[in-house]
């Protein structure tokens, strides 16, 4: 979508909302749904809403979407965060650990299915 579409598309989710938002803040939004996609920005609406509920005023401001855009994040930013600290994740630790118990399992399980064959020829 062009930057006039995705600004009508998010003006439009607004209404049928019913989410009164400033004129600067639907700007701030549209240019996040350019930068990001149009589903996170239209997920925005609601919970920046909610923000502006919050501090009991009716209408959505920049610093509502700006707190959004600071607790939600989009696709790109997780995986970027991901990216940077995977290895300090538990399931890293995981991962390190199965593959050093299947090279101990390997052999293993070789000696039990030779015992198992040796088993069945002689029945």
């Amino acid at each position: 979508y062009t930057e006039e579409e995705t600004r009508r598309i998010l003006a439009v989710r607004c209404e049928e909302e019913d989410v009164e938002m400033a004129e600067d803040a639907l700007e701030l939004l549209t240019k996040i749904g350019m930068e990001t996609s149009l589903r996170y920005a239209m997920q925005m609406i609601m919970a920046a809403s909610l923000c502006a509920e919050k501090r009991k005023s009716a209408e959505v401001e920049i610093a509502d979407i700006k707190r959004c855009y600071t607790l939600f994040v989009d696709v790109k930013r997780s995986t970027q965060f991901l990216m940077e600290y995977q290895n300090e994740f538990m399931y890293n630790e995981l991962v390190e650990d199965s593959d050093e118990e299947e090279g101990d399992d390997d052999d293993e399980s070789g000696e039990d299915d030779e015992e198992g064959e040796k088993q069945a020829m002689e029945e």
